[in-house]
């Protein structure tokens, strides 16, 4: 029924925080795909067609960037590939956490550990760094370049 999401005892800072660090490892991952298909184009299609998982986006950028030419950029896309890797286990962390009551009672996910807001800010932080980075090259070294 209309307004029944409202009886779920989640604190709205805590959802925020979630939101946000979900919004922003999106734009993170499409930030990547949109890096692969200047260096492999029809990578988009792919994506798409065989709906990737984030990890298998990683992989893939991975192999990407592994077979560019040689330059200084090429090991910075290395990587950020790299770290993009890092972050998908970060992201999994958080969106497949089980809900369980903190030891102060108040409702958050959990993996091994309990995800409290401090741990969903640094993670949206670390997202739109990487992607940041990515977008700089997107727009600079990637702009003009060409697939082999």
């Amino acid at each position: 029924m209309k307004d029944d999401r409202l009886r779920c005892p989640v604190e709205k800072g805590y959802v925020e925080a979630l939101g946000l660090a979900a919004y922003t490892f999106a734009r993170l991952e499409w930030q990547v795909v949109w890096c692969m298909e200047k260096i492999k184009p029809e990578s988009i299609q792919k994506v798409v067609g065989e709906e990737m998982t984030a990890g298998t986006i990683a992989k893939k950028f991975i192999d990407a960037t592994r077979n560019m030419p040689k330059s200084k950029e090429r090991e910075t896309l290395k990587e950020l590939a790299q770290k993009f890797m890092e972050l998908v286990q970060v992201r999994n962390k958080i969106m497949h956490g089980k809900p369980c009551t903190s030891p102060a009672g108040e409702q958050r996910l959990s993996s091994n550990e309990i995800v409290e807001i401090s741990t969903l800010e640094s993670a949206a932080d670390d997202f739109v760094e990487c992607s940041g980075k990515l977008n700089d090259l997107f727009y600079g070294f990637l702009k003009t370049f060409k697939s082999a």
